[in-house]
């Protein structure tokens, strides 16, 4: 016999000796075994959880967490004085601020980010976060937005005017 006939047959050996072994407690303890078989042990009851159990705790357990943006690198809020820069302690500026978000994305009249835009056959909404409040909006074409009129969305940018004035940001945009 070559060696590696040999060693095939040893192979299969093993492989029989592990099948006999594996179906062996299922022939053993199946119908038709005798009495002497030892006893099963009981499986453990299901325990099925009740409603009052996959309840939700209130939302205020939440605090912490919902105060931290979920798209923002860092977790964090941004901060009042960032909300708040250009605008307190002056008079108004002539044009728009020039402020950038946490990513570098532009601004909207300096305070709101752009999220996204859906065109859906004749209706276009833009969603929109305000960075000072953490607040989300949604605006259509047509709807006034801190006294400017949204003047047209389209699939990668909106455009807002007052007066003669008017400001474009596109999905994206850095700075």
């Amino acid at each position: 016999m070559t060696p590696l006939r040999a060693v095939q047959l040893g192979l299969w050996a093993l492989a029989a000796l592990l099948f006999v072994a594996t179906v062996y407690p299922f022939v053993a303890t199946g119908p038709g075994a005798d009495d002497a078989a030892p006893a099963r042990r009981a499986a453990a009851p299901l325990l099925v959880p009740s409603v009052a159990d996959l309840a939700l705790p209130p939302l205020e357990t939440f605090a912490e967490t919902l105060k931290r943006p979920v798209f923002t690198a860092t977790r964090r809020p941004p901060s009042p004085l960032a909300a708040l820069q250009g605008q307190a302690g002056a008079a108004a500026p002539s044009a728009t601020p020039q402020r950038t978000g946490p990513n570098g994305d532009k601004l909207l009249l300096g305070t709101y980010l752009l999220n996204g835009i859906v065109v859906a056959s004749d209706r276009k909404i833009a969603m929109l976060k305000h960075l000072g409040t953490g607040k989300a909006l949604r605006i259509g074409e047509g709807d006034t937005l801190d006294n400017w009129q949204v003047a047209a969305i389209t699939a990668d940018a909106i455009v807002i005017r007052q007066g003669d004035r008017e400001e474009k940001v596109a999905l994206g945009e850095r700075r």
